[in-house]
């Protein structure tokens, strides 16, 4: 991982005069034709690769676009490009030149150029409308990072000042040029029917049944082995489960561990245990007056015991996460951070300290006379495991005496009200939520902690004028060992301070039918699509 992040470093430091990615070798299908089927929990958001960012639109998405360079959020973990043949950087790394490779089509035909390029990012830049989290990426400050199309396969950036995280921070799914005006970036027609390079185009989506890809017989890694993908919208995790025993779908990239002892040793299956990219926590609307005092997030940390949460949610198919960053980040150590231990009674003690007891012996805590009441909105049950553990966290927070209410909202609601619009005003008081895929740079997770007033205040109004300069140092930096120095500073004060607990990341059972080939693919959950060549996906029978 470090011998990457050197490579990009050199790139920016040294003005190496050009970096070529890996070429894509002869492949030949172990069988050609056939329907793959799998499932996701709920309708994807969206499958405009710019606007949708959450996990069920890109595990879509995904299989559709290609990004210019790979080893940002969802494009895995090895830094390389992928539309991008070659690239050169100035001595000063300011400019980056980026040579597209020859003969990509997009799945209507056209072939991809320059100006796609520069209209991809010049969009997400410059909408009206609020995108994933993608903008911060495309800005030094307040000013907007330059792209031009020097010719047809040649697009040339300009930045304010060397950023070590570029390469990755562009890592975003390329769209054609103009395929977006006249449309409502969130309801046109584009987001249903999107046109992508990648290796299967979408030919049906039926909300609430299920969504159809076919073969892109241009792709320009080879026409892909399957004729088409169906992806099942199965919202309950034991109707997955049992679609997957029955025959009705090929693979589930999470299956829940209560399930995998019924395919362990079975000749009809395999199961594999991958280690997926991804953070689970809890957060807090730092802008309300209840969590402003550090004891409050403190005590409601060490009253959680966050390895029987896991083996409860997980079935012991995860790990306790002790950082705000993936274990991917090249600094991130599991023994290196401690310090918040399941501890009812000093999490009781804490919050007495902050003045938050029991005071008429009801066995509810009370603030200045009035209920202490703490509100805890989740996701509808069925994505990810974000119902099932905000349950558990309810029950460890009321053994304490909290008065906790659950809420639920659906996926589309929450990303739109919560993820898409950097507001101060916020629509909630505690939420689960997480991550997954963000990649190795550790730039990558500063829109998660940051405020600027360029950007505005981040999901959980955090605000720390220290963290935010500390990004901003450590993108500017090329020596190596400087910045992931740098980092561990952010890392050690957001430990500190707690605006997010941080509980557990995944371990996912991958279950598989035995007629379905993933060895060529190379199954990679840090790619959205959970392998590093779908194309190579391939079906027997």
């Amino acid at each position: 991982m470090k011998r990457l992040f050197l490579l990009v470093l050199l790139i920016i430091s040294l003005g190496i005069a050009s970096v070529s990615a890996q070429s894509d070798s002869a492949f030949t299908c172990s069988a050609q034709g056939g329907t793959l089927i799998t499932a996701i929990a709920d309708n994807p958001v969206s499958l405009n690769g710019i606007y949708a960012n959450d996990g069920v639109s890109g595990s879509v998405l995904s299989f559709l676009f290609n990004p210019l360079t790979l080893g940002g959020e969802n494009w895995g973990r090895e830094i390389t490009g992928d539309l991008a043949e070659s690239w050169t950087t100035s001595e000063d790394g300011l400019t980056w030149t980026f040579k597209l490779r020859e003969g990509v089509k997009f799945g209507d035909g056209s072939d991809l150029d320059a100006a796609d390029v520069v209209y991809t990012f010049n969009t997400i830049q410059n909408s009206e409308e609020d995108i994933a989290p993608f903008r911060p990426r495309f800005y030094q400050g307040d000013q907007a990072i330059q792209f031009e199309a020097a010719d047809d396969l040649t697009v040339v950036a300009t930045l304010v000042e060397p950023n070590a995280s570029f390469f990755t921070d562009i890592s975003v799914p390329i769209i054609p040029d103009q395929s977006l005006e006249g449309q409502d970036l969130r309801t046109g027609e584009f987001n249903r029917s999107p046109i992508g390079t990648g290796p299967f185009k979408v030919t049906e989506w039926i909300t609430g049944e299920s969504i159809t890809l076919e073969a892109n017989e241009n792709y320009f890694k080879g026409r892909p082995c399957l004729d088409r993908i169906i992806f099942r919208i199965i919202p309950d995790l034991q109707a997955q489960v049992n679609a997957l025993l029955t025959g009705e779908i090929d693979y589930l990239l999470n299956a829940p561990g209560a399930s995998v002892a019924q395919f362990e040793g079975s000749a009809d299956f395999t199961v594999n245990i991958a280690d997926y990219d991804s953070l689970f926590q809890i957060y807090f609307n730092m802008a309300k007056e209840q969590f402003q005092d550090v004891r409050v997030r403190q005590a409601l940390m060490i009253a959680i015991d966050r390895q029987a949460l896991v083996d409860t949610v997980r079935q012991g198919y995860g790990a306790v996460h002790n950082s705000h960053f993936d274990q991917v980040v090249p600094f991130y150590s599991e023994d290196k951070l401690g310090g918040y231990d399941y501890d009812p009674v000093r999490a009781g003690e804490l919050l007495d300290e902050a003045g938050i007891s029991d005071t008429d012996g009801d066995g509810i805590r009370d603030k200045d006379g009035q209920p202490w009441v703490v509100n805890l909105l989740t996701f509808q049950e069925g994505f990810r495991d974000y119902f099932s553990y905000a349950t558990v966290v309810q029950a460890y927070w009321e053994d304490i005496g909290v008065d906790v209410e659950l809420e639920t909202r659906d996926l589309s609601t929450m990303v739109t009200q919560l993820y898409q619009a950097r507001i101060y005003d916020k629509p909630f008081d505690v939420l689960t939520s997480g991550w997954s895929a963000i990649g190795p740079e550790p730039n990558s997770y500063a829109n998660f902690y940051i405020t600027t007033p360029e950007l505005g205040p981040n999901l959980q109004n955090y605000d720390n004028p220290q963290v935010n300069e500390l990004f901003a140092q450590a993108r500017t930096l090329t020596s190596f060992e400087e910045r992931m120095a740098i980092y561990e500073q952010i890392e050690s004060i957001l430990w500190a301070e707690l605006p997010t607990l941080p509980l557990y990341r995944n371990q996912n059972p991958v279950v598989v039918s035995n007629r379905v080939n993933i060895t060529d693919a190379v199954l990679d959950l840090s790619m959205g699509s959970g392998f590093q060549s779908p194309e190579r996906l391939a079906v027997s029978g």
